[in-house]
């Protein structure tokens, strides 16, 4: 009844970033109204970016992964029957994340994305990180829309310019394309810099997204709107989720 609640009380709109922790505002999110989510939430890592004298701020909630269980089964609730839902995580916790996916989803694969040169790490003691696990679900049962892909896709780095944990476009496109059709409602609770949201302007699709942080929040808005501007609106009406 609370849900029913909040849900008159307060729609959402499509094609509108949401500043806002996706806890809460997932629970604003219609019954099955939602046709795919694509998303990259905190690993759980205590993330901190260093590059040459730049240290950028610590990713906000990355110390503890408490919040998968809601967010999971809230995702659950607002997809529909026969859907896909695409969840980026990394090696360290993947344990975790696959747990907790497992109760909402059926697993269907760990794709890996392969990135085009390493990361940092411990440079005398550990093999050179070039890779993150991307954990790919239904709800009921979705078929790929296009090419079938290996598990194993290959995706230039993107400098993370805007973001500390910024991922590729032509990446989150492939995924957009290949389990969602033109016009359908994509959602995304962890939006960062808008990558989601810009590759589904330019893939029509709709979507809908969270991000907790004003920052972040501001650089996806200037991101979809140069987008919008680019592609003359194609795909970007704000109408109400219903």
């Amino acid at each position: 009844m609370q849900l029913n609640k909040i849900y008159n009380e307060d729609c959402l709109q499509l094609n509108k970033i949401y500043n806002e922790d996706c806890l809460l505002g997932l629970q604003r999110i219609p019954n099955q109204s939602v046709d795919l989510i694509v998303t990259d939430p905190p690993y759980g890592i205590n993330y901190q970016r260093h590059i040459r004298e730049k240290v950028y701020k610590k990713m906000k909630n990355d110390n503890s992964l408490d919040f998968l269980n809601e967010c999971f089964l809230q995702c659950n609730r607002v997809l529909k029957d026969n859907t896909a839902i695409y969840c980026f995580c990394s090696w360290h916790n993947v344990d975790v994340f696959k747990r907790e996916f497992e109760k909402f989803f059926k697993l269907k694969n760990i794709i890996i994305w392969v990135k085009n040169n390493t990361s940092m790490g411990d440079l005398e003691g550990s093999y050179a990180p070039k890779h993150e696990m991307v954990l790919f679900g239904h709800k009921g049962r979705r078929k790929l829309e296009g090419f079938r892909y290996p598990d194993v896709l290959g995706a230039a780095r993107t400098g993370n310019k805007l973001h500390p944990t910024q991922k590729p476009l032509d990446l989150i496109e492939l995924l957009i394309k290949n389990s969602s059709q033109v016009g359908d409602v994509v959602l995304d609770p962890f939006l960062g810099s808008g990558s989601t949201a810009v590759a589904c302007i330019n893939t029509n699709r709709n979507f809908i997204g969270f991000e907790i942080s004003k920052e972040y929040c501001d650089i996806a808005n200037q991101r979809i709107n140069g987008s919008v501007l680019s592609f003359g609106g194609r795909g970007c009406k704000t109408t109400t989720l219903k």
